[in-house]
């Protein structure tokens, strides 16, 4: 495997057996989880349409007050459109926590743009919870 796989300079269409079409990208999102809520998004559209998710490396930029576990990765319309049902435990400390498979339902070539949201299993406490998400997928031309 090339170690520039997933090199964000190279941005070439084409390579590793992809079509003139399609390339190996990552999207990151950063969200905030704010205290007695149990879902956050992005404050603005972020993700591109066209992009088809494949895997999401979670971490932690902070340690919340309470214990809770990432649920599901989605987008506006359907919070658990990339990721459904994880239990990935994500509070209480920073740092990475794992990389998730994505088996939702937009696991698609004709998403459109729209914000990441999550959904966590409880409410983080004072300290929220803030999460970078790099998205792992195949970024293919509009």
């Amino acid at each position: 495997m090339r170690s520039d796989i997933l090199n964000a300079n190279s941005n070439s269409f084409g390579e590793l057996g992809l079509s003139d079409n399609a390339k190996l990208d990552v999207y990151v999102a950063h969200i905030t989880v704010a205290n007695g809520a149990t879902t956050g998004k992005e404050s603005a559209i972020g993700m591109p349409n066209n992009f088809v998710p494949m895997a999401v490396a979670v971490t932690a930029l902070n340690a919340s007050t309470n214990t809770t576990n990432l649920v599901d990765v989605g987008d506006d319309g359907d919070t658990d459109g990339y990721v459904d049902g994880a239990a990935l435990a994500c509070g209480q400390s920073a740092g990475f926590k794992g990389l998730l498979r994505c088996n939702g339902a937009l696991i698609s070539s004709e998403n459109a743009a729209d914000e990441v949201e999550i959904v966590v299993s409880a409410d983080p406490g004072a300290a929220t919870l803030e999460l970078k998400l790099e998205i792992i997928g195949i970024a293919q031309k509009s």
